[in-house]
């Protein structure tokens, strides 16, 4: 038991150190990133979304390995840890991410639930939505495409916006898959 103990406490240190590292650039662009597409979503037409690929974004691994290619592509609902970053200050408003979330939601019930993201590596491995303050993406570290839903988003968005604020000390947060296929920022 005490094995188990000291194991899950060296993942979730891990974790939240690569969380950390990630966590602490200013924005989400790299040098190298090359966007694929672009357009505006939701009912009003007002959150930003873009299609891109970052070529020196690191994959985030907690035991060095590399990440191995794996049967099944559809995480929708799939588990993450989430990590807060502190301190408080300069982070997104709840109410822009609100609006994000309202776009995703939107978009779920006009364009389908489910969306692809292709392999990491690919043109069009990471989707950025921003409103306004709020800035979110979902990373596909996977060597295959994966497969998410809108539902989950729109709820990490939310989650994150509100127990990621100021009011707990922090300024963001992101969830990393809990076999670091992927993560949400």
């Amino acid at each position: 038991m005490k094995a188990f103990t000291l194991l899950s406490t060296l993942s979730v240190f891990v974790a939240a150190t690569a969380a950390a590292r990630i966590g602490t650039a200013p924005d989400t662009t790299c040098t190298s990133e090359v966007v694929a597409y672009e357009t505006y979503i939701g009912k009003d037409h007002n959150v930003k979304l873009t299609y891109s690929h970052c070529a020196d974004e690191p994959l985030v691994a907690s035991d060095g390995e590399e990440l191995a290619k794996r049967q099944s592509n559809n995480v929708c609902g799939a588990a993450c840890d989430t990590f807060c970053w502190s301190p408080s200050g300069g982070g997104p408003s709840t109410g822009d991410c609100a609006v994000i979330a309202d776009a995703l939601l939107y978009d779920s019930q006009n364009v389908g639930v489910l969306f692809n993201v292709t392999a990491t590596g690919t043109p069009t491995d990471k989707i950025t939505m921003q409103y306004q303050s709020c800035l979110t993406y979902f990373l596909n570290q996977d060597f295959n495409t994966l497969v998410y839903c809108r539902t989950e988003w729109s709820k990490l968005v939310n989650w994150l916006a509100t127990d990621c604020d100021a009011d707990n000390n922090a300024h963001g947060g992101l969830c990393v898959a809990t076999d670091q296929r992927w993560y949400v920022q």
